[in-house]
């Protein structure tokens, strides 16, 4: 009997065993989880909630991967977000859409998803050994060393995840694994990270703790526009946080700390143009306008007692802060970098180096934007991975 070694309980590790059972009937099926349980990261995902994909087409997934994204094109052909919420609601967790897309179990309960899973993987017969830290792969003699055993392959699937989430098992030792194998690792940095500023107004902390709603910030990189994103911002002792921020520092990360002119535009009131808004305050008033609009009585203080009447509107449509920093890998929800997708066969997510063994999930160059995007890139590409591992042999 042929043998499948995954390595790694996350969600890209349990969908490759499940992608790879259902193919592969005859297949024996082994995941290694370094963990006392599977999906510990994922358990935490969406402040626990776990939001699972987006219900959003292949197209609007690939873009909200900043980098590599077409990558995942034919990984989405095979499994996408319509596939993913299929195969949640058909074995029995129900799903629920929320803004901006964001599917949720409709319990709230990321256990629920993880409960899911492991149900599947059961009653496909597929073997889970618990407490397995991975210290060595021999592809020569095709076998993988854990702390305390042993395991022959005849494929191997790697789903050994990021770096961020050091305390779940995600660090850096699977890829040191990888790269012993001769893969190319790019360089590991947080993304889906805040955003930290030096200036005046954040320093002060007037206005921390300050949340607005869908609004549009602006990534400028020496001036040019990078990236922009409508989404909920939050301004805290050190930056700015939230969704909104999380998504546009994805595709800042390289550029900041590098010597480069960083700036984010905020735009308030992205649904009001400059022109409405100065007509606005002329025949309403400023602060009775700005309160209609829901800008916050500190807000308003603020800009009245320091802003003309104009310079209030070009705040209210294009509010500047200076991105000195970002947060590191202990605030990041995902790991920017990995193991170069060149090396990667798309299709299948086998290695061009070493044909028998796949690699998956966050271990990739590849992530995406919050939103169920980078729990999509995991089940997506999971899956490919465990549909095609045997490939040669049906």
């Amino acid at each position: 009997m042929k043998k499948v070694v995954i390595v790694g309980g996350g969600p890209a590790g349990m969908l490759a065993s499940i992608a790879c059972k259902q193919r592969y009937p005859d297949v024996s099926v082994i995941l290694l989880e370094r963990n006392d349980r599977l999906g510990v990261k994922l358990r935490l995902t969406g402040g626990g909630r776990c939001n699972l994909t987006a219900d959003v087409d292949q197209e609007t997934v690939v873009k909200h991967i900043p980098q590599n994204g077409r990558f995942l094109y034919s990984a989405l052909m095979l499994f996408n977000p319509r596939h993913i919420q299929d195969f949640f609601m058909q074995h029995g967790c129900e799903l629920k859409v929320e803004d901006h897309h964001r599917v949720f179990p409709k319990s709230n309960k990321a256990g629920d998803v993880v409960a899911t899973l492991i149900k599947v993987m059961d009653g496909l017969g597929i073997e889970i050994r618990y407490h397995q830290t991975v210290t060595d792969v021999d592809i020569n003699q095709r076998r993988v060393t854990t702390v305390s055993s042993s395991f022959d392959f005849d494929y191997l699937i790697l789903a050994t995840g990021g770096i961020s989430y050091a305390h779940t098992g995600s660090d850096q030792l699977g890829f040191d694994l990888i790269a012993k194998l001769g893969h190319t690792v790019t360089p590991l940095l947080p993304a889906e990270v805040p955003l930290v500023s030096n200036d005046m107004l954040i320093q002060s902390k007037e206005w921390q703790g300050l949340s607005f709603r869908d609004v549009t910030i602006t990534g400028l990189v020496n001036g040019k526009k990078k990236v922009s994103i409508t989404h909920d911002l939050l301004f805290t002792h050190f930056g700015l946080s939230g969704p909104g921020p999380l998504q546009v520092s994805s595709y800042l990360v390289k550029d900041i700390g590098v010597g480069k002119d960083v700036t984010v535009l905020i735009d308030f009131l992205p649904k009001v143009s400059f022109e409405q808004l100065a007509v606005d305050f002329k025949e309403k008033g400023v602060e009775q306008t700005l309160k209609e609009n829901g800008i916050s009585k500190r807000v308003i203080q603020y800009w009245m007692s320091r802003y003309s009447f104009d310079q209030i509107v070009t705040a209210c449509k294009r509010f500047e802060v200076k991105i000195s920093d970002r947060r590191g890998f202990m605030n990041a929800f995902v790991t920017c970098g990995g193991v170069s997708v060149k090396e990667i066969v798309p299709k299948t997510m086998k290695s061009k180096i070493h044909p028998n063994v796949a690699i998956c999930g966050e271990a990739l160059d590849l992530n995406g934007s919050t939103g169920g995007y980078n729990m999509t890139i995991a089940f997506s590409s999971g899956y490919s991975a465990g549909w095609y591992i045997c490939e040669d042999d049906s």
